[in-house]
């Protein structure tokens, strides 16, 4: 069977972490959405035009920007051998254990229905089971049409069915904080789900490792949960883990870091000093003394040497995020949660001894030092006073400085990215 993951109106709001990739790629729980559905066929993303027009244009040459696999819709309507069922699910799913449990009891049930959210979401489509017949014609075609229209095409034309609703629950984020509590709630699940998998054996009470991974003694590993190493990674001497913790192909962990519960690192990260409860993810570098705790770091981000997030505030009270609306009042989003650092987005980066607020939000391609304010615009930087913009061109060069390093090469459509994405307009 095949799966198509699309993104709703809500999306946009997941704001930074998902200017610069699709929100089914975000690093939650030590997967993707896109991994996770890999698991019942080929997965067909539909997100917005600028991430559209950019997967069409390096599908096949390189990883995508964010590190994930790239793929377009198919030529032809996805057919199905599965029972004639096509799998639907909203980019804002959570993927977690529960998740997939519950979809694969859609699934083997094979049914027509649909999921929706719950609380404020009530209204929102979570998933969906349609019925494709093996050419992909049958009674839910229009979604498959709806692929490759592009945007919401997919959401509308789902929300559009008269579907019988499913007995089932699913969570979903609509805010970037969320993503940070989803990630600490699904971690323990998924890493499970990884290792019954077989791939990764214990070599050590807690401590499972892939064949091909490099482990330096001595290390520590302390209780909590399982500590998940990758294929390709490397941890060196000295390290702290304590679970549950996850450690991507080709990462690095340099001697003496502490990494503490809830922390997954992505694919091809240079991580050291302390990092707890955090995503860093692949492709990013924070390779120097400094504490980064809760937060949610993109790819392509350097945190410089001293960089350091607060996660707590000093009245130890719940941390608020600030916005201002459409008409240019202040306004308060109450996260609920008592600790929170930063969600960094894509491409960004921080100078020597950087102070980053609780429930900071640095825009993609940004670059920040010193006392960062709570909020930083896309393509700004702070080191001038007032701030002034940076431009896409600029972004790009420090981008390919840095893909030169992993050894890939900056093709014109991660420029191309940039560009519109510094056209977008602001959250």
């Amino acid at each position: 069977m095949h799966a198509i993951v699309f993104e709703d109106r809500v999306v946009p709001r997941l704001w930074p972490l998902t200017t610069l990739r699709p929100a089914c790629d975000l690093l939650v729980g030590g997967t993707t959405l896109v991994e996770m559905l890999g698991s019942f066929g080929p997965v067909h993303r539909a997100p917005r035009p600028h991430l559209a027009g950019y997967l069409e244009a390096i599908a096949g040459r390189r990883v995508a920007l964010w590190g994930g696999p790239t793929s377009v819709p198919p030529a032809g309507p996805p057919a199905s051998t599965h029972g004639s069922l096509l799998l639907v699910v909203n980019a804002r799913v959570v993927p977690s254990r529960d998740t997939l449990v519950a979809l694969r009891s859609l699934v083997e049930a094979g049914r027509r229905v649909v999921v929706h959210g719950s609380g404020a979401e009530a209204d929102t489509v979570a998933a969906a089971v349609l019925h494709l017949a093996a050419d992909g014609g049958g009674p839910d075609r229009a979604v498959v049409a709806a692929l490759r229209d592009g945007g919401t095409a997919v959401a509308d034309a789902v929300a559009a069915l008269p579907l019988p609703r499913a007995d089932a629950a699913l969570g979903i984020v609509s805010q970037p904080h969320e993503v940070v509590t989803a990630h600490e709630q699904a971690l323990a699940g998924m890493l499970a789900v990884r290792i019954d998998s077989g791939t990764f054996h214990e070599v050590r009470p807690g401590l499972f490792v892939a064949e091909g991974a490099e482990i330096v003694e001595p290390i520590v590993v302390r209780g909590g949960g399982p500590v998940v190493v990758a294929a390709g990674a490397t941890l060196g001497p000295f390290v702290c883990l304590d679970g549950p913790v996850w450690v991507g192909p080709h990462a690095r962990v340099h001697p003496h870091a502490w990494i503490r519960a809830g922390t997954a690192i992505g694919d091809h990260c240079r991580v050291g000093g302390e990092i707890e409860a955090t995503v860093m993810e692949p492709f990013s570098n924070k390779p120097h003394a400094g504490f980064v705790g809760h937060s949610h770091v993109g790819s392509w981000v350097n945190l410089a040497a001293g960089t350091t997030t607060g996660n707590l505030k000093a009245t130890y009270g719940p941390v608020r995020l600030h916005e201002i609306d459409a008409a240019g009042r202040p306004s308060v989003v109450h996260t609920g949660r008592q600790f929170l650092g930063a969600m960094v987005g894509d491409c960004s980066r921080t100078t020597v001894n950087t102070a980053l607020a609780c429930g900071g939000r640095i825009g993609v391609a940004a670059t920040v030092g010193g006392a960062v304010p709570e909020r930083v615009d896309a393509f700004t930087t702070t080191l001038v006073a007032g701030g002034e913009r940076t431009t896409p061109d600029q972004a790009a060069t420090v981008l390919e400085r840095m893909m030169v390093r992993r050894g890939l090469e900056c093709l014109a459509a991660d420029r191309a990215l940039l560009h519109e994405a510094a056209a977008l307009p602001a959250v």
